[in-house]
C-alpha cells in the first residue's frame, strides 16, 4: 500500500516497499508524458536514490489545473499557457515559470496505402473541417474521408486547431467537421489509422510507427513541403511545429529544479531525441552568413538566419553581407525566397506581431533594394508564436528575435 503525505514545504512523501521516499508529481501532456517523462523520470530516479517520480499524462490543461491546486510540481505542456490560466493564477497570488525543452512537429498521419503523400496547411484544415470530403479532391482514391482528433482538453487539440483549423479559415469558425471522432489515447489513433486507408489524424511527432505514414506538409500552396523529420521541426521549416513546455510555480522545488536540470542535460536531450522529438542542441544554420543545404530533402534548401537586438527591427551588423549573397541567388532566377519574421513574447500580442512584421519586412525591402524582383518574395511573420528557446531568459529571448529566411527552387 502506498500513503501520500504532503508537508507544509510542498515536499511529498510516499511509502515504498517500506521505506519512505521524496515524491516529485509531474502532470500534463499526454505528447510529453505518455513515454518521453516516464523514460526522464525512470534514469533521474536511478541517479537519485530515494526519490519517486510520479507522472499523468491526461492533457496540457490538466498541467496548470496540477500546479493551481498543489498536486503537480512540475506541469508539462504542448501549448503555452493561455490568459485565461494566466489570470487564475494571478487571482491567488501566484504566477508561473516556463521553460522550453524540446521540440515537436505534429505529424498529419494516414494509411500507408493511401497515395497522396503531401498537402498544404490549407488542405489539411479541409479536410478536418469538412470542406473536403473525399480523398480525390487532393489526389487520393475516390473514397470518403475519416477525420479523428484528440480531445477538446488535449494540448496537442488546442495546437491544431489554433494553427491549422483557424490560421486556415479566418473567416470560417475554426471548428471541426461534426463527424470528427474524438480519441483520447494516441496509441488508439495510431491503432484506427492504421486499420482504415480512409482514416486522417495527427499525433505529435514522438509517436509516429512505421503502420502509418506521415505526410509532408507546405505552409502554403506556393511553398516547399517537408515531412516531420526533426532538422525540419528546429529550423522551423516544417510548418506544423511546436515547443514543449515545462511549467513550475514561480518558486519550484528544489527537486522540480534538479529534474529540470537533468531534463536539460546532455543525457537529458539524448532522451528526448531518443523518443523522436527534437533536442535543444540540435544545429541549424544561423546569422553570420553560415547556410545549410538539408541533405536528404527533395529540393535542396538554404536557410539563413539573421537574430536582432531587443526592440529593433534595423537590419544587424554583418545581415547586410549576408542579405548580397542571397540577393546574389535570388537573381539567377532558380530561387524563390520565404521570409518570416519572429519576435520574443516581451509586451503584447500585438506588438510581438508588429515586431515581427516589421523585421520580415525590412529584410525583403532590403532586398528589393538590390534588384531582387518583388515576386520572388514570400513575406509572412509569426510574432512569438514560435519560439526556438524560452522566453523565459534573456538568451533564449535573444535567439527568438529572428527572421527566417529560406531559399527554395522556384
Amino acid at each position: 500500500m502506498v500513503r501520500v503525505f504532503k508537508t507544509s514545504f510542498a515536499l511529498w512523501f510516499v511509502l515504498v516497499g517500506g521505506v519512505f521516499a521524496v515524491e516529485l508529481r509531474i502532470k500534463g501532456s499526454d505528447t510529453i508524458n505518455g513515454a518521453l517523462t516516464p523514460a526522464l523520470a525512470r534514469v533521474f530516479q536511478q541517479k537519485n536514490p530515494g526519490v519517486e517520480v510520479t507522472v499523468e499524462a491526461l492533457g496540457s490543461s490538466t498541467a496548470f489545473v496540477g500546479l493551481l491546486d498543489g498536486s503537480a510540481h512540475i506541469g508539462t505542456s504542448s501549448r503555452p499557457v493561455t490568459p485565461k490560466e494566466q489570470a487564475d493564477f494571478a487571482s491567488r497570488g501566484l504566477t508561473l515559470r516556463e521553460l522550453v525543452f524540446g521540440f515537436d512537429g505534429v505529424a498529419v498521419i494516414v494509411h500507408p496505402s493511401n497515395p497522396v503523400e503531401s498537402l498544404t496547411v490549407g488542405q489539411v484544415a479541409a479536410l478536418f473541417n469538412g470542406q473536403i470530403q473525399n480523398w480525390a479532391e487532393v489526389g487520393g482514391e475516390a473514397q470518403p474521408v475519416r477525420r479523428i482528433s484528440r480531445p477538446s482538453y488535449s494540448g496537442t487539440h488546442a495546437f491544431f486547431k489554433e494553427k491549422v483549423l483557424k490560421a486556415a479559415s479566418p473567416k470560417g469558425n475554426g471548428e471541426f467537421a461534426r463527424d470528427t471522432e474524438f480519441l483520447e489515447d494516441n496509441y488508439e489513433i495510431l491503432n484506427q489509422v492504421a486499420s482504415d486507408p480512409k482514416a486522417v489524424a495527427y499525433v505529435g511527432m514522438g509517436w509516429l510507427e512505421p503502420r502509418v505514414k506521415a505526410l509532408a506538409v507546405a505552409a502554403s500552396q506556393n511553398q516547399p513541403a517537408f515531412p516531420p523529420q526533426p532538422i525540419f521541426v528546429r529550423s522551423g521549416q516544417y510548418p506544423l511545429y511546436r515547443p514543449l513546455y515545462a511549467y513550475t510555480l514561480a518558486e519550484p522545488t528544489p527537486l522540480a529544479v534538479q529534474f529540470l536540470q537533468f531534463t536539460l542535460s546532455q543525457e537529458g536531450q539524448k532522451i528526448v531525441a531518443d523518443h523522436g522529438f527534437v533536442p535543444l542542441e540540435t544545429a541549424v544554420p544561423v546569422a553570420a552568413g553560415e547556410t545549410q543545404a538539408h541533405p536528404g530533402a527533395a529540393e535542396n534548401l538554404r536557410l539563413f538566419r539573421i537574430y536582432f537586438a531587443f526592440g529593433s527591427a534595423e537590419l544587424p551588423p554583418g545581415s547586410r553581407e549576408i542579405l548580397h549573397d542571397v540577393a546574389a541567388q535570388l537573381q539567377q532566377g532558380r530561387y524563390k525566397a520565404i521570409i518570416v519574421g519572429h519576435s520574443d513574447s516581451k509586451g503584447s500580442s500585438a506588438a510581438s506581431r508588429a515586431m515581427a512584421e516589421a523585421r520580415a519586412r525590412n529584410v525583403a525591402a532590403y532586398l528589393k533594394r538590390l534588384g531582387v524582383p518583388p515576386e520572388l518574395l514570400i513575406v509572412s511573420h509569426r510574432g512569438a508564436e514560435e519560439p526556438l528557446a524560452s522566453n523565459e531568459t534573456p538568451a533564449g529571448r535573444a535567439k527568438n528575435r529572428r527572421v527566417d529566411l529560406t531559399l527554395a527552387p522556384r
